[in-house]
């Protein structure tokens, strides 16, 4: 999916938003009748693992075979072509698959793939861990305007970084006048490809060998090991890749056109299965720029401007489809959470779960987060997932991926409604600490409501019951007390009310219960927040 990560990051979520391997529109001549494979393999790059790699090299048409090939369309549910892959059947021929649902298209067909209408393959999770270093590589030969060239495709089975996603497809290019190499072809996402010269001192060469450096979890090449936030290269394992270099257009697969992976829908690219090498794909193998890598590193710290207090104001769409349910979402450096419900109104919702995000990468355009589902009191949420954020207009646009659901929303700033549970969990906690301090004037103040019903129905009043409920709590859960927390993750809020469960409490090593703190209700009175219940 890339080459040269700092442009791949740097360049793509600023200007392109993690665009993927976007290509130059096609027309740039492909392979032709002048190759040599002997300076194929004399160029071939000497390419080092990272340490620590664990998704390895592997042979494309095992890939296909092992995987099943689907046909999407926006205007239909993704169905299903063929549930094993013959890999002939993608490229060769002479029958090929080809799919009715929606329309009729073959896997060769050249309108294809088009924007979420396309072929893609969805592998078993068993491919991702690759083969090693016994894997192919593959090469073609491309001439333009008196040029010449020789291009390696490299194949992963899986891409683990920030963009995640099955089936990765690499490239370089050496360059060659003569039979001489001049220089080295890297490939940005987002951007017009940049090349090294030969003779840069960037350049390590092992006899005419190049030596790439491939990064860890995303395989984006580099000429050396100087790492970055989200790209960490080094010298680990060597692949030859001249070992086993073969001529792609004699792949069995050569000639499909669709994705090497399922597509997370996510509105830009490079979060999707890839598409790999096919006849006259466009691919700017001669670019004028210089590779430059004097670029500002991306940070994983949420932006200010992404900071506050969110929600939907309508339903989110989700794929496959689903009944409508709403998010709110509260962004902070620190700590991030997330809530989806099917209102926030219905007292027996058909979804209710709550969770945190993580920042994973951001720029002052975007950030992707992790996701983890914490509780779920109805219905079903994916336990965890990936999280993409970006400004749009007055929202935030957010797209959640995790296993094969994709859920795309808007998210819209907040106001009074967040500051009111933000009031009331502030005084709740001040109620616990009270409690913790055997502070009676506070909390029966803050509990005043609540004791006022107990009392209506046979208790004492409430300076004569709490230092009861002082007594029964241990010295150890008193002092936890004074300086315990509310997880908002677990906070259930309705209009004017909001409900906090005793797990919901946060004091150290020490674990409320319903049964030993109690399960409470904040209401608000006349523009105060009292315990009720």
């Amino acid at each position: 999916m890339s080459s040269m990560r700092v442009w791949v990051v740097l360049f793509a979520l600023v200007a392109g938003l993690l665009a993927g391997c976007e290509d130059e529109p096609e027309g740039q001549k492909g392979p032709n009748t002048k190759p040599e494979p002997a300076l194929a393999a004399r160029f071939a790059p000497l390419v080092f693992l990272a340490n620590g790699e664990s998704h390895l090299p592997m042979d494309a048409t095992e890939y296909a075979r092992q995987s099943s090939l689907w046909f999407a369309d926006a205007r239909c549910d993704d169905v299903e072509v063929a549930g094993r892959v013959e890999p002939q059947k993608l490229g060769k021929g002479p029958d090929l698959y080809r799919s009715s649902r929606c329309t009729s298209v073959a896997v060769n067909d050249t309108d294809f793939p088009a924007e979420d209408t396309g072929f893609f393959l969805r592998p078993p999770e068993s491919t991702r861990t690759g083969q090693g270093v016994g894997a192919p590589a593959y090469w073609e030969y491309h001439e333009h305007e008196g040029k010449a060239a020789y291009l390696y495709w490299f194949f992963y089975g899986y891409n683990k970084s920030v963009n995640v996603h099955e089936g990765d497809w690499e490239r370089i290019a050496v360059q060659v006048q003569g039979g001489k190499p001049t220089a080295v072809t890297f490939y940005g996402h987002g951007r017009t490809p940049c090349a090294l010269p030969w003779e840069s001192q960037q350049l390590a060469k092992i006899d005419d060998h190049p030596q790439i450096y491939s990064a860890k979890g995303s395989h984006a090449s580099y000429p050396d090991t100087a790492n970055l936030s989200y790209d960490r290269r080094s010298a680990g394992t060597q692949w030859n890749t001249w070992e086993r270099l073969l001529p792609v257009e004699q792949e069995p697969w050569f000639g499909y056109r669709g994705w090497w992976g399922p597509q997370s829908w996510i509105p830009f690219n490079g979060f999707n299965g890839p598409m790999g090498p096919y006849p006259q794909r466009g691919l700017n193998v001669f670019p004028e720029k210089q590779c430059d890598e004097k670029e500002p590193e991306i940070t994983a710290q949420l932006p200010q401007a992404f900071e506050g207090e969110w929600e939907t104001r309508d339903p989110a769409t989700q794929k496959p489809e689903s009944k409508p349910y709403h998010m709110r979402v509260s962004l902070a450096k620190d700590k991030s959470t997330v809530r989806y419900r099917t209102t926030w109104t219905d007292s027996n919702p058909k979804l209710a779960c709550d969770g945190t995000w993580a920042a994973t990468a951001a720029t002052d355009k975007f950030v992707q987060m992790h996701e983890q589902i914490v509780t779920t009191s109805a219905g079903d949420c994916v336990p965890e997932g990936t999280v993409n954020l970006t400004p749009d207009g007055d929202a935030l646009k957010v797209v959640v991926r995790g296993g094969r659901i994709t859920m795309t929303a808007k998210l819209y700033k907040r106001t009074e409604p967040a500051n009111e549970q933000a009031g009331a969990l502030e005084r709740f906690e001040e109620y616990l600490h009270a409690v913790g301090n055997e502070n009676l004037d506070v909390v029966c103040e803050i509990a005043g409501p609540g004791a006022k019903k107990a009392e209506q129905k046979g208790f004492g009043p409430c300076r004569t019951t709490m230092p009861i409920m002082f007594k029964m709590f241990s010295p150890q859960q008193k002092a936890a007390l004074r300086t315990a927390t509310v997880d908002k993750s677990q906070v259930i809020e309705k209009p004017g009310v909001v409900e906090v469960p005793a797990t919901a409490v946060r004091a150290g090593s020490v674990k409320f219960t319903s049964s030993n703190l109690g399960d409470y209700t904040m209401t608000l009175m006349n523009g105060k927040w009292f315990v009720t219940d």
